[in-house]
């Protein structure tokens, strides 16, 4: 169980990182929008089964609620339109 939360924290630790640093947005828009989903729903899944099993419930619970961020914000940036812009990724033409 140890090892799952800290691997759910390393994979947030990792997004953040790649959006700091620049690497995320000099990527292509379909990688960085598949890496971003996986990161984030592998870190939903594990902070949900840590949730489940009641491990450290304080610090799942916030890497859940992390992960939901790094999801919804994955697809504000590549799946919506803003400012009449339109989006990275067209899911509809």
């Amino acid at each position: 169980m140890k090892r799952l939360l800290g691997i759910c924290i390393f994979l947030q630790i990792a997004f953040i990182l790649l959006y700091l640093t620049g690497i995320l947005p000099a990527l292509n828009a379909y990688v960085g929008a598949f890496l971003c989903l996986t990161i984030g729903c592998a870190s939903f899944l594990m902070s949900l089964y840590l949730a489940g099993k009641k491990y450290s419930l304080g610090l799942s619970f916030g890497a859940f609620i992390f992960s939901l961020f790094i999801i919804c914000f994955t697809i504000f940036i590549y799946f919506l339109p803003e400012a009449g812009m339109p989006p990275e990724i067209p899911l509809f033409d």
